[in-house]
């Protein structure tokens, strides 16, 4: 009953009115919906934001302050110089060496940079390091040539490549520093003494003859050397000259026997007391280097001559075998002498050695030749016991022979 009158009364409501009604009911129920909406979405799970994806960044410029670089000056690489030589005079070559190669890196100024070369050498042949040291006087010498000190950079590099026994590059350094405009009369013989043995040492006698003439000259010319302690220089030159000799000596051979046995012998003596004669003349100086070449050579030239003499046959006179057992004895005993004398030369060498610290090959040769002139003196000594003669009787006989009168 209620619905046909409601029935009725929307039946009496106009048409527009209907619509109007229905659109009212409608927006009163649109608050509800949107809170059950926005229930529904706080019940549902949180999502993460999605993030776009990025360029990677580009390369960072960073803006330095500019940097200013500034060139040591002349008074502070003089200073730096003065504090190296500092080291260098008390010996100090291990902090000196590094220090002057620094300076000749760093200078701009050729006179500094030539001297810190020039000393940087000198601490490194202080250090032994002699291979270092030949590397900087030469550059003294190839890079700043017009520099004084280069001069006294070759006269070093000379030294060191004569006592390393280099004897090509001895030459060629020798003849720059001859070539030099600048050399004091001490730096030429130097120059033309190294010359010298460098021929010498490689059997070029008459080449080396002309260079010790040429120091020679100005040796006698100067007075050099006559009074006191002569110099350095003169050691090398009067060693050269004792090695041309030495050549002249070993020249003059013994076996096979020439007939005129006995002017031979004689030559052959006298040259060796020539040679010694100069080498006696080089140990004056009293360097240890230079005596101790010297005295080796002259223990040798002793030695070699007893190896020759012992090589001798016995004469066709002597037919038995005591004339022969003879011969043999007195050629020992004679000669016996001469490896005494050559051993005194040696253990004088190594004394040398042990009391200046002196290193260099020529004494451990000296020490091996002085074991092996011991032992040959105990064969000689060995040899003569089992002769069926004393050394006595075998000293009688030739007592005996030197008083026989000669035969016309």
């Amino acid at each position: 009953m209620l619905q046909r009158g409601s029935a009725r009364r929307a039946a009496r409501v106009p048409p527009a009115a209907r619509r109007c009604y229905v659109v009212d009911r409608t927006m009163r129920s649109i608050p509800s919906i949107l809170l059950l909406g926005a229930w529904l979405v706080g019940c549902e799970p949180t999502k993460p934001p999605v993030t776009p994806p990025q360029t990677p960044p580009g390369p960072t410029t960073t803006t330095l302050e500019p940097i200013t670089i500034r060139a040591y000056t002349t008074a502070e690489l003089l200073a730096e110089l003065e504090a190296a030589r500092g080291h260098l005079l008390v010996d100090r070559f291990e902090e000196a060496a590094p220090a002057f190669d620094r300076l000749t890196r760093l200078a701009e100024d050729p006179a500094i940079k030539a001297v810190a070369a020039y000393d940087a050498g000198l601490a490194y042949e202080g250090l032994g390091e002699r291979e270092k040291a030949i590397e900087r006087f030469r550059l003294v010498d190839t890079s700043w040539p017009e520099q004084p000190v280069a001069r006294n950079g070759l006269v070093r590099l000379t030294r060191i490549l004569g006592r390393l026994e280099r004897w090509s590059e001895l030459e060629q350094a020798a003849e720059r520093l001859l070539g030099r405009k600048d050399l004091p009369l001490i730096d030429k013989i130097e120059g033309h003494g190294a010359k010298a043995l460098s021929f010498v040492e490689r059997g070029m006698k008459d080449e080396a003859t002309i260079q010790v003439g040429k120091a020679t000259e100005i040796i006698d010319k100067h007075a050099l050397g006559r009074a006191g302690t002569p110099p350095l220089q003169l050691a090398q030159v009067a060693f050269a000259q004792g090695e041309i000799r030495r050549l002249e000596t070993e020249a003059i051979k013994l076996v096979p026997v020439p007939p005129n046995f006995g002017e031979v012998l004689e030559a052959r003596c006298q040259r060796l007391l020539d040679a010694q004669s100069a080498y006696t003349e080089a140990m004056r100086a009293r360097d240890a280097h230079w005596s101790a070449m010297s005295g080796f050579r002259v223990g040798q030239l002793y030695r070699a001559l007893h190896e020759e003499a012992m090589t001798i046959p016995a004469p066709e006179a002597a037919k038995t075998l005591k004339q022969k057992q003879l011969f043999e004895a007195s050629m020992r005993l004679r000669y016996r002498i001469l490896l005494d004398k050559g051993l005194k030369m040696m253990e004088s060498t190594v004394r040398l050695g042990d009391r200046t610290g002196e290193d260099s090959e020529w004494i451990a040769r000296a020490r091996e030749a002085k074991k092996a002139l011991e032992q040959s003196l105990a064969n000689e000594k060995a040899a003569l016991a089992k002769m069926p003669f004393t050394e006595d009787e075998v000293t009688a006989a030739l007592e005996a022979l030197k008083a026989r009168p000669k035969t016309p």
